[in-house]
Order: structure tokens, then C-alpha cells, then sequence
């Protein structure tokens, strides 16, 4: 079943009051101490906090904390996201995001563009991208919006 097919079938909830804990996280997602719970969570369920276990929003709001975590957090995530986007239990888009940030992270070129830098005073620029030549096909199957279309609104939202 895809991501789409299983958020619009509205299935129950496994765990309402971690997605709530989730939600809560997120208010502040760079919190040191949520990074620590986070890392608990992956242990205690030994799985992605998906859409079946927490919602999309429950979800959204751990991949969020995810990608502010220090990168042995983000690289135990990677691993388990993309388990969970093979079985169409989180978005492929999140999976994209948080890979090119690990990547970023490491010093390696990223796959799908997502990661931006400051090139200069007033402009964000992406993060070097393997293969740049097919990064908007890699862009459009994991459902994100042209590369041009997202620098855009990168660089609107920087200028603020």
C-alpha cells in the first residue's frame, strides 16, 4: 500500500498519546532532551514512529525532531525511515530530506537537492547534488517540487 492509499484510508492509531508526546516535541525540535526521547522511542518500538503508530502528524513532528538531531541520531533514523517509506508507513519526500542532510552532514554531495547553504549575503543555494542533470526526475518520484520552485521559496524565506 502507498503513503497516500494508508493516509487516506484513516486507519486508528496505535499509539494516540505518543503521537500527542510527538506533537508536543515539535514546538521546539531542536531541544537536546527531545533528541534524547526520540532516540528512546526508535528503542523502545524498534521502528520509524509512522503513520500507523502516530499519524502523519505524529510523524511529520519525528522526522522534524530527526532533522535537527545530531547526526548519530539522524543516521539511525535514515535506517529506520527508510524501512518504513518501503512500506508506505511514512512519505518518501521525508526519506529524501533527511538522507541529504546525513549526506550534507558527511560532507558528500546530495541526492535530491533538499539541503541549502548561504552562497552569498542574500541567496541559499543547494548543497552540491550528485548527478545534477537527473535531480528533478529523483525530486518528482519522491513527491518533491522542482528544485528551482523550492530554491525560490528557500531564498523568500531567508530573506524574512
Amino acid at each position: 500500500m502507498t503513503y497516500s492509499a494508508r493516509v487516506s484510508r484513516g486507519e486508528k492509531l496505535r499509539e494516540p498519546s505518543l503521537r500527542d508526546e510527538l506533537l508536543a516535541m515539535a514546538a521546539r525540535p531542536a531541544a537536546a532532551t527531545h533528541a534524547d526521547r526520540l532516540w528512546a522511542i526508535l528503542d523502545d518500538y524498534e521502528c520509524w514512529p509512522g503513520i500507523r503508530l502516530v499519524g502523519a502528524d505524529g510523524e511529520e513532528a519525528a522526522w522534524l525532531i530527526a532533522q535537527l538531531g545530531d547526526l548519530g541520531l539522524q543516521q539511525r533514523c535514515l535506517e529506520l525511515l527508510e524501512i518504513a517509506v518501503e512500506g508506505g508507513d511514512a512519505p518518501p519526500a521525508h526519506l529524501a530530506a533527511l538522507l541529504d542532510r546525513v549526506r550534507m552532514a558527511e560532507g558528500r554531495e546530495q541526492v535530491y537537492g533538499t539541503q541549502f547553504v548561504a552562497s552569498s549575503v542574500d541567496t541559499l543555494e543547494p548543497w552540491p547534488i550528485a548527478a545534477p542533470e537527473t535531480v528533478e526526475a529523483r525530486r518528482q518520484r519522491v513527491g518533491l517540487p522542482p528544485l528551482a520552485q523550492q530554491q525560490a521559496a528557500m531564498n523568500r524565506r531567508y530573506r524574512s
